[in-house]
């Protein structure tokens, strides 16, 4: 067996099924091993990009089966970075494998440091190390065992994330000996955690609130904090990456909070007297400008994987848990009473209410001409089907679609979160599953940024649905230049220097069906007739250039032309107090 069939054989005994890839030269060996592996199938993509983010997709749907990319040498590799960076700051599994020059030229360089000594060949690890949880140059046929060993611990244990193998050409077709040193894993020791201690301290509250993020599907922790929720008696809200952890019919959700969130959500994180963090980063975009004011009259307990987000000092935290979240709930439901403390009751009907008292999409979004984009996801919302993949692209959509999706049970709901990454949209090749309906949002600026993967969709019929918002260039940025620039308008539409194409007819180009909505009266009937298509289809969605992105935190021009922002609970536009 060679080093290249042995990477495919233990991927697969791993549950990876689906290699996306760009074929190089320098990577032909594993490009052969590749076509020659019958339990594999392979995607070609048409950009490196594209590869890494589909395989951050497939990662991230499957959650225990890391995704796996495969591109070439020098510009194959550096063109995934966006898609591996996006991978890392997200948490998602997936392994990257790049060819590499001749083992001689590359130990050269890395020993010597000289820029370069093979033809496209550049030395890797310096330039990946800090987005990848495990980076591997292999050197010997012997040591692929224990770097594939090693690298699948990694990404799939603790925080999850990217690793890198990186194969030289002459190391890809060389046998491999039958006697091969493995990876030893060594547990960490989990410090002793006085549950009893969380559940007094969580039974003396009245007003209890959960945040949740991320890292409770991530750490597949789904069913109980829905368990926790209601043995708690405690609404939840949760942070942009965790949307899809609990549907917005549930009786105990409140919101999203964050720069462009919902009012309930906000009152609620600043009215509670409790606030359990789970697997939530505490990013800025999801606590605000004034992070040691967030739930200033809560008790705050915070459980993440990851040490050094727990190590962060922006909001007073008052427990800190280093600790699996599944195993931390679990723990927990066997401390906790069976009855939840009396009063609660009305703490939940107040969330309830504010959540109704504060809708983000109003009924008169439905007359507003040329459409408006909070009105188009709501109808797009009501007919996509329960267990749906959902791809968000970044920039406006993300904010509008995230502020006003109507999750329904089983969807998954996936965004760049951390890196928020224009052409995400990409990502939903690898998240394309048997049997559930995939759909993308994205915006004409960032549709342009992978439209090269049409003709992915095309050749493999992977049955995407593309919804482009058409605002006629970058909303958001034209957004700030309106607001902070005094109009001076630069690269955010065909007045200033950015032109967007007619979408349907590249999408014809590349042989993908196009639908194009204009009217409002058209939007439920075409938006019924993409989703009932079993093939690709790019439908164009007419919307407004200049609509407002609404509720948000704020922020204000100073006369020293800083910028000052509301408090977190004082959403613009700014309610009389």
């Amino acid at each position: 067996m060679t080093v290249s069939e042995y990477i495919f054989n233990f991927l697969y005994e791993k549950g990876c099924n689906t290699v996306y890839m760009v074929s190089g030269s320098s990577a032909m060996w594993l490009t052969d091993a590749l076509c020659r592996n019958k339990n594999l199938t392979a995607i070609c993509c048409h950009h490196e990009q594209a590869a890494a983010m589909a395989a951050d997709g497939f990662g991230r749907v499957h959650n225990d089966v890391p995704g796996c990319c495969l591109v070439t040498i020098g510009p194959g590799a550096t063109n995934a970075i966006t898609g591996v960076a996006q991978a890392y700051l997200d948490s998602s599994p997936m392994f990257v494998l790049s060819g590499q020059a001749n083992s001689r030229l590359l130990d050269y360089e890395m020993k010597t440091g000289i820029r370069q000594h093979g033809t496209q060949s550049l030395n890797l690890e310096p330039i990946v190390s800090s987005i990848t949880k495990y980076f591997a140059a292999v050197m010997k046929p012997e040591d692929i065992r224990m770097h594939m060993e090693k690298a699948y611990y990694m990404a799939m244990n603790g925080r999850k994330g990217p690793v890198w193998i990186d194969v030289p050409v002459d190391i890809q077709n060389r046998q491999i000996p039958e006697e091969m040193a493995g990876y030893s894993i060594i547990e960490k020791k989990i410090d002793d955690i006085d549950y009893e201690e969380i559940a007094q301290i969580i039974n003396k509250a009245e007003k209890p609130l959960i945040l949740a993020g991320f890292g409770v599907r991530s750490g597949q922790a789904v069913d109980e904090l829905k368990e926790l929720s209601a043995k708690m008696q405690a609404p939840v809200v949760i942070s942009r990456g965790g949307i899809d952890i609990i549907p917005s019919d549930s009786e105990w959700f409140v919101g999203r909070p964050g720069a462009y969130g919902d009012r309930a959500s906000h009152f609620a994180v600043q009215q509670c007297d409790l606030l359990l963090i789970l697997g939530s980063r505490l990013s800025v975009s999801t606590i605000g400008y004034y992070p040691q004011r967030l739930a200033e009259k809560a008790i705050k307990i915070m459980v993440d994987i990851d040490n050094k987000e727990l190590a962060k000092e922006d909001v007073p935290v008052d427990y800190k848990y280093c600790i699996d979240v599944k195993k931390f709930i679990s723990e927990l439901l066997e401390k906790l009473p069976e009855k939840a403390p009396k009063g609660r009751d009305d703490w939940k009907l107040h969330c309830q209410n504010m959540r109704s008292q504060y809708p983000n999409v109003k009924a008169e979004y439905q007359k507003e001409a040329p459409l408006n984009e909070y009105w188009v996801t709501k109808k797009l919302s009501d007919k996509v089907e329960k267990n749906a993949n959902i791809i968000v692209d970044t920039g406006s959509v993300c904010n509008i679609v995230s502020q006003s999706w109507v999750l329904k049970e089983g969807q998954r709901y996936l965004i760049s979160g951390g890196l928020s990454c224009m052409g995400f949209w990409a990502t939903g090749i690898g998240a394309c599953q048997k049997e559930k309906q995939l759909i993308a949002i994205t915006g004409d600026g960032s549709a342009q940024m992978n439209i090269q993967e049409l003709a992915t969709l095309s050749y493999n019929k992977i049955p995407l649905k593309l919804f482009i918002y058409n605002n006629n260039g970058y909303m958001l940025i034209r957004h700030n230049q309106h607001n902070y620039m005094n109009d001076r308008f630069l690269g955010v539409g065909p007045d200033s220097g950015l032109q967007t194409p007619d979408f349907c007819k590249v999408a014809a180009a590349y042989g993908v069906k196009a639908v194009r909505i204009i009217e409002e009266t058209e939007l439920e009937s075409k938006i019924e007739e993409v989703l009932n298509a079993e093939e690709p289809v790019v439908c164009e969605i007419m919307v407004q250039e200049f609509a407002p992105i609404i509720p948000k935190i704020a922020s204000k021009v100073m006369p020293d032309g800083s910028l000052k922002a509301a408090e977190f609970d004082d959403l613009y536009p700014f309610l009389e107090q």
